[in-house]
């Protein structure tokens, strides 16, 4: 098992295919100099092993540095669980640029390729000691991911915010190939921020909507506060489909959303958002005046 940084690269005829594991070991590659492994593959190829071919232990963590022949932006590299291969942990483009992966115990790295030629894959693979796993997470802080909802209304009405004194709460359901949390209803009222931003209640979030479906007009968009319920619009001439400005609600804010009656028997809306830490956005109206 090895310690130090071994290179491997790996020629193939046709694209890597993200699935088929590549079952080869030590003895498959030619080697220069103990630490250079090249091989050269036919036939349908894409999932390493998380033990490197043998000269790395599956029980520890790594950093993987990769890089290809080509600018291809839909070739990428995944670092997915042998548990559940349909969940990758990180993605990244595959390009000659070396880009760096962190791989647990258990993980393997598929290759995704759409070139349909020759393309060779560069891997750089060091074993994580415990005081440079440690660095590493201290260098990765955690990312504010956004998030998509989708509100789909059957019942041939629009959207309505009215009366602001009713509270709507959607029950969302996980939805994995759009991954979109999706509620199928049709009740007027306002939303809790608190339900879409699903953060600690001191943070707020940055909030963008679309409607799609709606008849003749424009659809329309409200901040109502929590405390009195009194609305605030913000835009009035959200067109079909065209996604709204951006807007931001606080922790104990509701949404109000109004369309007129939908073109078809169904209007859909979509909100995508993302945190905003705390202080960020007082800290970006001082800095503008605002």
């Amino acid at each position: 098992m090895s310690s130090e940084p071994l290179t491997f690269r790996i020629d193939k005829e046709g694209d890597f295919d993200g699935v088929t594991p590549m079952t080869l070991t030590r003895g498959d590659f030619q080697v220069t100099g103990q630490r250079y492994f090249i091989k050269s593959l036919g036939g349908a190829a894409g999932q390493i092993p998380g033990d490197f071919f043998g000269l790395f232990t599956d029980l520890t963590p790594k950093l993987v540095g990769i890089a290809s022949s080509s600018w291809n932006p839909m070739s990428v590299a995944r670092v997915v669980s042998k548990e559940d291969p349909d969940v990758f942990r990180e993605e990244v483009d595959l390009t000659p640029r070396m880009t760096h992966v962190a791989m647990f115990p258990g993980d393997r790295l598929a290759i995704y390729t759409r070139d349909g030629s020759r393309v060779c894959i560069q891997l750089v693979v060091t074993e994580l000691a415990e005081s440079e796993h440690v660095n590493l997470a201290l260098q990765t802080p955690p990312e504010a991911y956004w998030r998509r909802f989708r509100i789909i209304r059957g019942d041939g009405g629009g959207f309505n915010h009215q009366p602001l004194n009713a509270t709507w709460e959607p029950d969302w359901t996980w939805d994995t190939p759009t991954n979109m949390l999706i509620a199928n209803e049709a009740v007027n009222g306002v939303i809790p921020a608190r339900d879409l931003c699903m953060y600690p209640r001191f943070q707020g979030c940055y909030v963008s909507v679309r409607y799609s479906g709606i008849g003749a007009g424009n659809g329309e968009l409200y901040i109502v506060d929590g405390h009195l319920r009194e609305a605030n619009q913000v835009q009035a001439d959200i067109k079909n489909a065209a996604w709204s400005k951006s807007f931001f609600v606080s922790h104990d804010d509701l949404i109000g959303l109004f369309t007129p009656p939908p073109a078809g028997g169904t209007v859909v809306c979509d909100l995508e958002l993302v945190r905003v830490q705390p202080g960020d956005r007082l800290r970006g109206r001082y800095e503008r005046g605002l």
